[in-house]
């Protein structure tokens, strides 16, 4: 995905530029122009991103200045997006009505932003046709998103951009998110309704289901909920790696497609020594995985996983050769890598990092979630960059630190 590629871009520019970027105008130039550039506006040509839009009506008293919006954005004549921009170092809230009377005057304008340069928040009019809803629909974190953030980000591109389905992509959203976020608390703790309904449908028990035999299945429905998604993880994985091409057909000056790469067995979940890799381990993987394909080492070993009881390792090959560890199973979430504190900590503003405990790590960074990880994609590229350096020079000889010391970054 094109856009994809020009976002990352983005972000890391965003990231470096961030904390030398004060006042709104310079906000405007280093961090919120780029980012209409990514989605495919033109920022030089004043009939498609417009500056300082006014409007005969905008008038804060009847003699006095016209208010404007920072930029209004053009396509085939029509104004269809207004953007309101606040300095990088302040909320993006509405912090008055301005932009709510500007996209209630004018019919064609069926998308408001408010943006901070880092955080974007959409707003259309769900509740009300032409009147802008006070609550944003989607919310796009330039230092933290996700492959689905992008694609649902381009639907305000330029190419992809249309009016008429706007209402409803904003409806998708939210309705979507409502599900989705419903659907992953039920299945992280199931409700006893949900497990009632579960134990009548499979007709497991007899007899009437008190609260009390309730409460008796539902770790055993927690339980089975993480081996389905564990299993339903691992199998599209192996189908990933493992399933052949389509048959090509091959002509004499053609040779056979190559074998598709096997992934070793290391990077297996080992359910037989007590060990269960979640989705959430899966997922991060995944994360981690595309990050790394981004280096600009000329050869980059391919990233695998080797999980444990006490952490889920990513190295390059072998379980000696780790550049990261994620702790999910803790109170808190960390990532513990090789780097020093006073190596790490440049690379992640705005995160909590310390000295990892003795034979663990060198570094201890603690994130809320997923979303998290890809805010760490420098610290990322660099733990996994240095190791192939280490493992380079040492040959492929590298001591392991003692799994049980780990058990110290779970409390």
């Amino acid at each position: 995905m094109a856009l994809l590629d020009n976002i990352r871009r983005l972000s890391e520019n965003v990231r470096r530029r961030q904390p030398h970027t004060r006042g709104e105008q310079a906000t405007k130039n280093a961090l919120i122009l780029p980012f209409l550039d990514a989605l495919g506006y033109d920022i030089f040509d004043p009939t498609e991103v417009h500056p300082e839009y006014i409007a005969d009506f905008a008038k804060k008293r009847p003699s006095g200045p016209s208010e404007k919006v920072d930029y209004a954005i053009y396509l085939n004549g029509m104004p269809i997006m207004f953007f309101e921009c606040k300095s990088a170092d302040s909320e993006p809230n509405l912090h008055n009505g301005q932009l709510q009377r500007y996209f209630n005057a004018t019919p064609s304008v069926k998308v408001a932003v408010v943006t901070n340069g880092v955080r974007y928040l959409f707003f259309t009019d769900l509740e009300e046709p032409n009147i802008m809803d006070g609550k944003a629909f989607f919310e796009f974190d330039v230092l933290g998103f996700s492959e689905r953030d992008v694609e649902t980000l381009e639907a305000f591109s330029k190419a992809f951009f249309d009016a008429a389905l706007v209402r409803q992509r904003a409806e998708d959203i939210i309705y979507t998110g409502k599900v989705t976020s419903y659907v992953n608390e039920l299945l992280r703790n199931p409700s006893e309704s949900f497990t009632r309904f579960l134990l009548n449908e499979i007709n497991i028990t007899t007899g009437k289901l008190t609260a009390k035999r309730v409460e008796k299945f539902v770790p055993i429905v927690k339980k089975a909920i993480q081996s389905t998604l564990l299993e339903m993880a691992t199998r599209s994985i192996k189908q990933e790696t493992y399933e052949p091409a389509p048959p090509v057909a091959v002509t004499p000056a053609a040779a056979p497609p190559p074998a598709p790469p096997r992934a070793p067995a290391e990077s297996q979940p080992d359910l037989a020594k007590g060990v269960v890799t979640t989705a959430e381990e899966l997922e991060a993987y995944d994360i981690i995985q595309r990050i790394c394909a981004d280096s600009a080492m000329k050869d980059k070993p391919q990233v695998q996983y080797l999980d444990s009881v006490n952490y889920f390792g990513l190295n390059i090959g072998n379980r000696k050769k780790w550049f990261m560890r994620l702790f999910f199973d803790g109170r808190r979430k960390a990532v513990v890598t090789r780097l020093a504190v006073e190596r790490a900590s440049p690379l992640v503003p705005g995160f909590e990092i310390e000295p990892a405990p003795e034979n663990v790590g060198k570094s201890r960074v603690y994130i809320s979630g997923l979303k998290d990880i890809e805010r760490l994609r420098p610290l990322v590229l660099l733990a996994y960059e240095e190791e192939i350096r280490r493992a380079e020079a040492s040959g492929g000889d590298d001591d392991d630190a003692p799994a049980p010391a780990a058990e110290a970054l779970r409390h």
